[in-house]
């Protein structure tokens, strides 16, 4: 299916009011004043996260009461609807509850699984980006593009934590990515994302993710000129790569040869 230009500047202008009510509640609490908790995998949420989850989920209920919503803290809903909500409150609540300044709020929608609108929002950086089908990518008002292009020096390769490498049985292609490309970085959640789209690192290895952490990005990077290849794990996980495309060839040959 393809936007019309009515439902695309309806929907992202909705999905940019929800980055924006997500600031507003993380502006209005005090400093210092964090309630923290841990779930049962041992990551951290915190009221924040489901303050701004609940926000957006009531404001989706008034707006589109017949979409489907699906989100990190409460349980998914309207699962038979063709229309899907994506929402990550805080992506990298551990940075957050660090007072690190690299997490954001994620708004995607989908269409029969294709995401279609995408806001990647950093509050405590005021640097924010979007995208919609047929519309570009863009950060903070500029357009931003994915361009193959020829490495002086070794590419910048951002890539989650080793960790969730090995929580999904594959410790060791963290070490062949490292190997095959010696400017790997670990930078983790969506500010690894947005270096990505803004050029700074040529792709992104995301591992062991869940589809809010990584809706956002689809859109961005389709629309940007990037490729995001997904690669065989669990169903309910999302091992991915995505960004300039001759890279990303590069990089799945790499991680998926056999030894």
């Amino acid at each position: 299916m393809t936007l019309s230009n009515r439902d695309r500047a309806r929907f992202l202008h909705f999905a940019t009011t929800l980055s924006d009510r997500a600031r507003r509640i993380l502006r209005d609490r005090p400093r210092g004043e964090i309630e923290v908790s841990l779930k049962a995998d041992g990551s951290y949420v915190t009221a924040a996260d489901r303050d701004i989850e609940a926000a957006w989920r009531e404001a989706i209920h008034n707006e589109f009461p017949d979409h489907g919503l699906i989100g990190e803290e409460y349980p998914a809903e309207g699962g038979g609807s063709p229309w899907q909500w994506v929402l990550d409150p805080i992506d990298g609540t551990d940075n957050f509850v660090h007072g690190i300044t690299t997490f954001g709020t994620l708004v995607s929608l989908r269409h029969e699984g294709q995401a279609v609108v995408g806001v990647v929002d950093h509050p405590a950086l005021d640097v924010r980006f979007h995208a919609a089908q047929g519309a570009g990518a863009w950060r903070n008002g500029e357009a931003v593009r994915i361009i193959d292009s020829p490495e002086a020096a070794s590419p910048i390769i951002a890539a989650t934590a080793p960790e969730n490498f090995a929580k999904a049985g594959n410790a060791e292609i963290f070490t062949r990515l490292c190997a095959e490309f010696p400017n790997v970085r670990i930078y983790r959640d969506c500010f690894a994302h947005g270096c990505v789209f803004q050029g700074s690192a040529a792709a992104m290895v995301d591992w062991h993710a869940r589809l809010w952490d990584i809706s956002a990005a689809e859109v961005m990077t389709r629309e940007a000129g990037g490729i995001t290849v997904r690669l065989d794990g669990p169903p309910d996980r999302y091992q991915v790569v995505f960004g300039r495309p001759g890279i990303v060839s590069r990089i799945v040959v790499a991680v998926t040869a056999r030894r």
